[in-house]
């Protein structure tokens, strides 16, 4: 969780409290009083109170409420400006898609709790392999997105089989069945926006899956 919210809060309370013993104190010439740093202690409490809401509530806003992976809207505002960044710094961007295989046999035999336990498991592996300025999003049911900034001539070879590997460390013996496909493509060489590069990674998320129940 970032504290923009207060930051900008504090900020404006310090400039005006500044303001206010300038002009009541230096202007008007009264008399300073021990109580100007009481009113003060509580206006900076009130404006961390407030910064701190807004921060949580923006902070949730952008998380999908059950992985606290980046929901689809918050990956697709933050699509664009990392693709106008990697036009800046001349680099191209990953763009991963992620499907669990068997993900509807946990459903079924275990009850969607444990379920829910083994997405919560995958987007914790997916942030923790992921550099810091990467993003994970839940695109939706058990597939994930990932935009890898800065990617090398193996990305599309040992990046996502290193990525698939680590994935089935997390496997438990009540998820002993349970794999992963991935599709990938890469901005700008497959596509200049994030809908065409999904479509391209979603292509060849669905042939593995295909040849991987074969």
């Amino acid at each position: 969780m970032q504290y923009h919210g207060r930051i900008f809060s504090v900020a404006v309370v310090i400039l005006f409290n500044i303001l206010r013993y300038y002009y009541y104190h230096q202007y008007l010439a009264l008399p300073f009083k021990w109580n100007f740093f009481i009113l003060t202690f509580i206006f900076l409490t009130i404006a961390w109170w407030c910064g701190k809401q807004f921060d949580s509530a923006k902070y949730y806003s952008e998380r999908d409420p059950l992985t606290n992976t980046y929901n689809r809207r918050t990956l697709e505002q933050n699509s664009r400006k990392i693709m106008k960044k990697c036009d800046r710094e001349k680099h191209s961007l990953g763009v991963i898609m992620l499907d669990l295989n068997n993900f509807k046999e946990v459903n079924d035999q275990y009850g969607h709790q444990k379920g829910d336990e083994l997405l919560v498991q995958i987007a914790s592996k997916l942030t923790k392999f992921v550099k810091k300025n990467d993003l994970v999003a839940r695109w939706g049911g058990d597939e994930f997105v990932i935009l890898v900034s800065n990617i090398k001539e193996d990305f599309g070879t040992d990046y996502t089989q290193t990525l698939l590997k680590k994935l089935k460390e997390h496997n438990s013996s009540e998820f002993s069945s349970i794999g992963a496909s991935i599709g990938y493509a890469v901005y700008p060489r497959d596509g200049d926006n994030l809908q065409k590069l999904i479509q391209i990674a979603d292509g060849g998320m669905y042939k593995e899956k295909r040849y991987s129940d074969k």
